[in-house]
Formats: structure tokens, C-alpha cells, sequence
């Protein structure tokens, strides 16, 4: 029952970091400190690491507020080193190793998906910052609902819907047009 637990509790947070990086990891942490994942690894719960943590959480959320529109490619590696973290956090004794490799290769999924949605928000007229900032509030949200234990199964399903979608419009966008030589 730990493992099912854990697992979801990582798959959850790694969906979140999908959204928005830091901010699971500092949420992963406390959770270990306040002993609400119990399978998590023995550093989680370290004061050093939940004030790094936090510092890192709000630098990641100050800096989407001043400049949303930051490389993409750093965006993404900063999104898929938070999934893993976040995931090997709280699932580190019942998934070593694995835990962070699987968090960030579901993040990186997850912020590659998000990319075209929020691609498609400004194309259509929304601001740049509101989306920035509407990905941040559903991201730190989605952490602390991932805690719930068997929640992060659902958000995975849900995730995996989104990143289907996304290929799916990636591919129709070129749909009807032929390739002349």
C-alpha cells in the first residue's frame, strides 16, 4: 500500500512540476517533513533543503511574473529537474533512482503540452503574463492536491489526455498540405 501511495504521491507532484517547477519540489519537502509522504527519502525533510526549497519556489514564481516569456529551452529543463526532484522526494525509498528519471521524462511530457496550450491562449489574445500566471496558481495547486493519496493517478490520466491532445493538434496542423518536389 506504500508503493501505490507513493507512487501516485510522486506521479502527482511530477505533473505538477509539468507546470510549474520549483514549487513541488517545496511542496514535496514539506510534505515529508510534516510526515504526510511517508516514503520519502531521508534529506526531504532537512530544513536546509525546505527553506532552499521555498527560495527556489518563489525566485521560479517572481520570475514568471517579470518574465514569463524566458527561453523556452531553459523553461523546460528547469520544469523537468523539478519533476524529478519532486518525485524522488517523496517516493525515494520505494522507487530510488527510478523515481527521477520517470518525474522528469512525465514533466517534460507534461510542459511540452502546455507549451502548445499556452502557445494557443496568447495566439487567440490572451496576455502573456495571465497565462504565465494561471499556469503557476494550477501547478501549485496540482502539488498540493497530488498529496492526496491515488489523486496523482488521476492527474496522470489527465495528463496523458493533454499530451495526446497536443500531438494530435500538432499533427492536424499540416493537415491537407502536401509536400512538392
Amino acid at each position: 500500500m506504500d508503493l501505490l501511495i507513493a507512487l501516485s504521491q510522486g506521479l502527482g507532484l511530477a505533473v505538477a512540476a509539468g507546470f510549474v517547477g520549483a514549487p513541488p519540489v517545496a511542496i514535496g519537502a514539506t510534505a515529508a517533513s510534516a510526515d504526510v509522504a511517508d516514503s520519502s527519502a531521508s534529506v526531504a525533510d532537512d530544513s536546509w533543503l525546505l527553506i532552499v526549497a521555498w527560495v527556489a519556489a518563489a525566485g521560479e514564481l517572481v520570475a514568471d511574473a517579470v518574465w514569463p516569456g524566458a527561453q523556452a529551452g531553459v523553461r523546460l529543463a528547469r520544469k523537468a529537474a523539478g519533476g524529478g526532484l519532486a518525485f524522488g522526494l517523496v517516493a525515494w525509498d520505494e522507487l530510488p533512482w527510478v523515481s527521477l528519471v520517470l518525474g522528469a521524462l512525465i514533466a517534460a511530457a507534461v510542459a511540452v503540452a502546455l507549451r502548445h496550450v499556452r502557445a494557443g491562449a496568447v495566439k487567440a489574445g490572451g496576455d502573456l503574463r495571465g497565462t504565465a500566471l494561471i499556469e503557476d496558481v494550477s501547478g501549485f495547486v496540482a502539488a498540493v492536491v497530488a498529496l492526496i493519496p491515488f489523486v496523482g493517478y488521476v492527474m496522470l490520466a489527465a495528463a496523458g489526455a493533454l499530451v495526446a491532445r497536443a500531438r494530435q493538434r500538432e499533427q492536424e496542423k499540416y493537415k491537407g498540405l502536401r509536400v512538392l518536389r
